[in-house]
């Protein structure tokens, strides 16, 4: 018998959580530094949305056997009862891929405010104010 898979979305949100009290703590002027923390952050971010994709597509691999056995156990109105049979697992298919979506979001956003530092990073050795600590 196979052990059941370690959840481990709860100590990635609190690595999350303490990044963010990290990032908090470097001045907007750090841009190296905090590029560094975000990018931490996303490998974290990354490995949620992996996660809730996982877990929204499991649901959705059950709504779609669930409503096929239905079917074919309906004696008359198969459609109807096969999908009243998986009203629940469209809920919480629902409610997976909305979880899916905000970290899927939050892991392109995330991508975006490195890039936007990294511009600012490279616009500063250009003009040379990185070396005047701005």
């Amino acid at each position: 018998m196979t052990q059941p898979e370690k959840d481990w979305t709860d100590e990635y949100l609190q690595e999350l959580i303490k990044f963010n009290h990290e990032l908090k703590k470097i001045p907007s002027e750090s841009r190296v530094q905090r590029i560094e923390v975000i990018s931490k952050q996303l490998v974290l971010i990354g490995k949620l949305a992996a996660e809730f994709s996982e877990r929204y597509k499991k649901i959705y691999a059950t709504r779609k056997r669930v409503h096929a056995e239905a079917y074919i156990d309906a004696p008359n109105n198969k459609a109807a009862r096969a999908e009243l049979a998986v009203v629940e697992w469209r809920e919480k298919e629902a409610e997976a891929y909305g979880n899916m979506k905000r970290w899927t979001n939050a892991f392109e956003s995330t991508k975006e405010e490195i890039n936007a530092l990294k511009y600012k990073v490279k616009i500063d050795i250009e003009d040379g104010s990185s070396r005047r600590g701005a």
